[in-house]
């Protein structure tokens, strides 16, 4: 599996035309992004200081859920942030992009390439504290992403937005804010599960 660079977004430069961007496929955005795997060195060397200090099993069953609690925190934020930079779609109108037009695209693409680096990096916590299901979910979300990404790279260098680019950006953001709402509330059903919570 080769790696990929992601696009380097342009600065805005309204007398430039703006440089062409490439498209992603997922495993090359999953290999740009490989100092992730840091992660799961990180987590795995939790459970590894668990064991190593003298623990109960209680404590060290405490620890875990501690750390699954905090993951599902931290993605519930991932899912509003990934809603929030899709709402911005649904204003756009069909048409040639002006300068503006340009500009904002290109800081949608560099919002996207963000938006990758904190998918991935909560899909490795994810596989490592919470069961397959929940992981696997996020990674078809990580897929939809990569799609959106792809999309808004064909507006950009195409400078305009067509009617059916336009409703297909739109419905990949409602997708991708699906797989992850799904995500996110299994692994909060799955923490207050185990904390007894019930509804």
């Amino acid at each position: 599996m080769s790696g990929m660079t992601l696009p380097v977004v342009p600065e805005p430069d309204s007398s430039a035309v703006p440089s062409r961007s490439q498209k992603v496929s997922l495993e090359g955005t999953i290999a740009s992004l490989g100092a992730l795997s840091a992660c799961i060195v990180a987590v795995a060397s939790m459970f590894t200081a668990v064991q190593a200090l003298d623990v109960s099993q209680a404590a060290a069953r405490q620890r875990i859920f501690e750390n699954q609690l905090g993951v599902c925190m931290q993605f519930g934020e991932l899912t509003s942030k990934a809603v929030a930079d899709n709402d911005k779609n649904v204003d756009r109108v069909a048409g040639p992009l002006d300068t503006a037009g340009v500009e904002d695209m290109a800081q949608q693409l560099a919002n996207s390439t963000e938006m990758s680096r904190q998918m991935h990096s909560q899909y490795l916590q994810l596989t490592m504290l919470m069961p397959e299901d929940i992981s696997d979910a996020a990674y078809k979300a990580m897929e939809k992403r990569t799609e959106i990404y792809n999309a808004q790279v064909e507006i950009y260098n195409a400078e305009t937005i067509t009617p059916a680019a336009l409703t297909a950006l739109n419905a990949l953001g409602g997708q991708e804010q699906d797989l992850l709402n799904e995500a996110s509330t299994a692994c909060s059903a799955y923490v207050s599960d185990k904390a007894g919570i019930k509804d």
